[in-house]
């Protein structure tokens, strides 16, 4: 389980034991029986919040992608710098031999 994961699960948990200690038992089937309207909003808003429940754990999934191809891209920079570049030695022994032929003309 990702750190994320632990949060919405810790929050779901709280909004549980808010929820047993206000909301009488037998509620929900009342509130069915009454109030069908309400039923229904409860039926959606629950819908949107498992929604934006997966939505955050794809998010996070491709936050923790994109912080890895960083620090790959850190890690090849930090080679690039110490190991000597192959093109631009290659670029300056051709520059230089261009100069020698130019100035033996």
């Amino acid at each position: 389980m990702n750190p994320v994961e632990r949060v919405l699960n810790e929050e779901v948990g709280s909004l549980m034991d808010r929820l047993a200690g206000s909301v009488p038992g037998g509620c929900l089937e009342a509130i069915g029986a009454r109030t069908p309207t309400l039923r229904r909003r409860l039926d959606e808003v629950e819908q949107q919040m498992a929604g934006i429940r997966a939505s955050l754990l794809e998010s996070y999934g491709r936050w923790r992608r994109t912080l890895e191809d960083i620090e790959n891209l850190w890690a090849l920079a930090a080679w690039r710098s110490v190991v000597p570049d192959v093109a631009a030695e290659v670029s300056a022994s051709k520059e230089t031999s261009e100069e020698a032929a130019s100035l033996a003309a």
